[in-house]
């Protein structure tokens, strides 16, 4: 106990003999003016709440810059559908900027493509620092050259600036092959009566490329009377949307040839009203082609995108105009008292019958599209050929909702007589039909 007691003396004696330092007021002073004092949470969120709102008005304030600016592509909103503007919107696509000048101080720009399944569009800028560049076709032809051959422009859309400065184009071109990387845009201009060529070279950037969004292989046909409508295929991209046809394979071609059947003489681009069809809406159709090769008569018609929600998908064949055989005569009598002739539901009104300049002349009427493909007149018992038809004009008869055109024309057969007989043996007509090909879209 002794021992303890005496340790404690010798602590307290040593905390007794501490002494405080002269300057340590002066050190404390010094550390607390130095001390940086922590914002209190309400401080806090003031600072970031006006931090948010100005950032939100200056990104309001400036909504429209900030998205003309993250487009890829400016200058073609004009030309755009709604899907290309989307896409660009979106950045979609390669910028190029590389140029060309022509020997008249013509400047044509390519800014850059947009490459899907579908097609490889190109878009371009043509400068005329003269200010005329509406005066005349000044348009270049263009062609894009790689690899495995030629890439024709299949169609283009433009406008010039209101000053008359500048042309901004849009110009479609099948899609490249696969292994395309290096590729040359040549341009071609006439010039008082010179051709001026140059040529533009490109890297292709894969990486930006959209491929498609739907593929199938339909192989259904549409067999409406004589005529048998094939959908081979459809390819939708994110740029447009594409169906695939024939009207005669190869076989049926070689076949209809060494009949020498006419029924397919006048099938055309325009002859058949196809329409496409996604959830239940009409898409806008962009454009057709028709040609005939060793695959037969072929076809495609071209649509807006698909929607991205696809949920139906169908493909419609409202009417088709196609040529059916007739081999019916009727006698007529000079002047405007024949009756209407009554063809295949088709109704052909006769006008009047008369001579003139040594040729006997019909004119006739009947709804637009009714075409008289293969007709002979028999006169005094001698059967000539159509000469021309002559006159053609249309009027536009109001029934129900629509109306329908009528459309009257005068027949020339050369020679005169007394006694008339209209041998009609071919003709075509426009037949509705509303059939559908329900395309599964899973």
């Amino acid at each position: 106990m002794n021992k303890f007691e005496d340790i404690f003396e010798e602590g307290r004696a040593e905390i007794e003999g501490l002494s405080v330092p002269d300057d340590l007021e002066t050190r404390l002073r010094s550390a607390l003016a130095n001390r940086r004092v922590p914002r209190r949470p309400l401080q806090q969120w003031k600072l970031r709440t006006a931090v948010a709102l100005i950032a939100f008005s200056l990104i309001a304030y400036n909504y429209d810059a900030l998205a003309y600016y993250g487009k890829q592509f400016l200058g073609y909103d004009q030309i755009m559908n709604g899907t290309l503007k989307q896409l660009n919107e979106l950045g979609k696509g390669q910028l190029i900027s590389k140029s060309y000048t022509f020997k008249n101080g013509f400047i044509l720009t390519l800014d850059g493509v947009m490459l899907d399944s579908n097609q490889l569009l190109l878009f371009s800028t043509l400068k005329d620092p003269a200010g005329k560049i509406d005066q005349g076709d000044m348009m270049p032809r263009m062609i894009i050259k790689g690899l495995a051959g030629e890439y024709m422009e299949s169609n283009s859309t433009g406008q010039i600036s209101a000053n008359k400065t500048e042309i901004k184009s849009v110009t479609s071109f099948a899609p490249p092959k696969f292994f395309e990387k290096n590729l040359t845009l040549t341009v071609s201009m006439m010039d008082k009566g010179t051709m001026d060529t140059g040529n533009i070279s490109f890297t292709l950037n894969r990486n930006t490329a959209m491929g498609y969004t739907l593929k199938k292989n339909i192989n259904q046909t549409f067999n409406i009377d004589e005529t048998k409508l094939h959908i081979d295929s459809i390819l939708a991209s994110p740029t447009k949307t594409v169906i695939n046809g024939s009207v005669m394979n190869i076989l049926e071609l070689a076949e209809a040839k060494l009949s020498e059947e006419e029924r397919f003489v006048h099938i055309s681009q325009d002859s058949f009203d196809l329409r496409l069809y996604a959830n239940d809406k009409e898409l806008v159709k962009q454009g057709a082609g028709m040609s005939t090769s060793l695959q037969g008569i072929t076809f495609n018609e071209d649509y807006d995108a698909l929607p991205p929600d696809l949920q139906k998908l169908e493909i419609k064949l409202v009417s088709l105009s196609a040529d059916h055989q007739v081999n019916q005569s009727f006698t007529l009598e000079p002047g405007s008292n024949n009756p209407s002739l009554s063809l295949l539901g088709q109704t052909i009104e006769i006008k009047k019958v008369y001579s003139s300049d040594g040729d006997t002349c019909i004119t006739l009427s009947s709804e637009d599209g009714v075409v008289l493909t293969k007709v002979y007149l028999l006169i005094d018992g001698t059967r000539v050929s159509l000469n021309n038809t002559q006159d053609d004009h249309y009027d536009k008869i109001a029934e129900g909702k629509s109306g329908k055109i009528i459309h009257t024309r005068t027949l020339h057969f050369p020679g005169t007589g007394q006694n008339f007989m209209l041998d009609i043996q071919r003709m075509t007509y426009v037949k509705t039909y509303n059939e559908t090909i329900n395309i599964p879209v899973s």
